[in-house]
């Protein structure tokens, strides 16, 4: 397996190629296929598909904002090309919508644009890293995503079943597929193919560098026993606060002092429990305002939210996280739990914007900085996932990564 997230020096920042925020003020960010709240910004090439990118910045003033896009490889590292062969147009666009805040304890500027705009636009398919940063300097970095633009010449046949091997079956899911190629030559199909596979859209573990073990005219069969192997994890929990005014059924108090201050109820660990099925929403978060009365983007309020998590002592498999999309899928200081000795418990204090939040906790381990939950939530192999699966060839001619295949398929529905 490669590595999905490297991270280059760009003059006195990191820049990383990967969903990452680069300051304390900037909150909330979404980048969603527009008027959705599809998780994974994905657009067909060519056509007039748009994503929606938004972020607040706490505060009174507004900032100007510029992006620009870069073309990465199949494992996110920069490719060969020059921004003039694969952008057309500009090499940026403006963000020059934004609102002020209504109504809120907490000021902040609300920022959203459409993506491709108008000025530029990315002429091939593969991935591609947006970067937003500030007054025209490029180096004073804002926030990255990541963007996928799809030539589709792929279809999937997906099946995913608890592990083969005996020593994983009840704890790990199995992801097997067949890829058939539509009108499109592969030259060297061990070299230039790469598969990449994500579960619920998180990248720390995510499988690339597998190729296939057998073709058959332009069929790909993919069909590992133990390297296209995910931990099950277990059904995710949540806290709702889209509403101020009335309780959720796991907040246990809430108090005013400046912002509003809700704590959630004390959870338990479920390492050692059974698996115990219910519908989740697998680490998503949705922005919502029930209380507001014209758009949750600009009246939704900020809150403190205290997460507590029961446990006789310190966790041995590493620090302790709240994770999921609300903390960007990546062990983020600010979700960081500390352990309190008196009371026997995790605590983390979390400043959210009004909206159903869900999440699980996890345990980053320091050898190879993936997010564990085998302490905290446990491992099932009936935990039901999305997995999100990427297919990519090499460009002979112009030395890239098409994409040139995705698909999305749960493990309890399938596709």
């Amino acid at each position: 397996m490669q590595a999905l997230t490297p991270a280059a020096e760009d003059n006195g920042k990191v820049l990383r190629y990967e969903n990452y925020i680069y300051e304390d003020n900037i909150r909330t960010v979404q980048f969603l296929q527009k008027g959705t709240q599809y998780p994974v910004p994905l657009i067909k090439i060519g056509n007039s598909d748009r994503l929606t990118l938004s972020f607040d910045e706490l505060g009174t003033e507004n900032d100007y904002y510029q992006y620009t896009l870069i073309h990465c490889d199949a494992y996110w590292r920069p490719s060969n090309l020059r921004p003039l062969e694969y952008l057309e147009g500009n090499n940026f666009e403006y963000i020059n919508d934004f609102k002020y805040c209504s109504n809120t304890y907490q000021k902040y500027v609300h920022y959203s644009v459409q993506v491709p705009g108008t000025e530029m636009r990315p002429k091939f398919s593969g991935n591609y890293l947006l970067k937003v940063y500030r007054n025209f300097d490029e180096e004073d970095i804002v926030l990255t995503r990541k963007l996928f633009i799809l030539d589709g010449k792929a279809s999937f046949e997906v099946d995913i079943h608890p592990a083969t091997l005996a020593g994983s079956r009840f704890s790990k899911q199995e992801v097997d597929l067949k890829v058939k190629l539509e009108n499109y030559t592969v030259v060297n199909p061990y070299q230039d193919l790469k598969l990449v596979m994500s579960q619920n859209n998180r990248w720390d573990n995510a499988i690339g560098g597998l190729a296939p073990q057998f073709i058959v005219g332009n069929e790909y069969t993919y069909n590992y026993e133990k390297e296209n192997l995910f931990d099950g994890g277990n059904e995710f929990r949540f806290c709702d606060f889209r509403s101020l005014r009335f309780f959720s059924q796991n907040v246990e108090s809430k108090r005013f002092d400046s912002l509003y201050h809700l704590v959630l109820k004390t959870e338990e660990k479920r390492g050692a429990k059974a698996y115990y099925q219910y519908i989740d929403f697998n680490g998503k978060l949705v922005i919502a305002n029930k209380d507001g009365q014209t758009d949750a983007s600009i009246d939704g309020d900020y809150v403190w939210v205290y997460f507590k998590l029961k446990s006789d002592q310190e966790f041995r498999t590493g620090d302790l996280y709240v994770y999921g999309a609300l903390s960007d899928w990546r062990p983020d200081p600010r979700f960081k739990m500390t352990y309190n000795t008196a009371a026997k418990q995790y605590e983390a204090k979390v400043l959210l914007k009004q909206g159903y939040y869900s999440y699980i906790f996890a345990t980053q381990n320091s050898k190879t900085g993936v997010m564990e939950t085998i302490e905290s939530e446990g491992n099932f192999m009936e935990t039901e996932n999305d997995y999100y699966i990427y297919y990519y060839c090499r460009n002979q001619l112009l030395d890239y990564d098409e994409l040139i295949g995705f698909t999305a398929v749960n493990s309890r529905k399938g596709n």
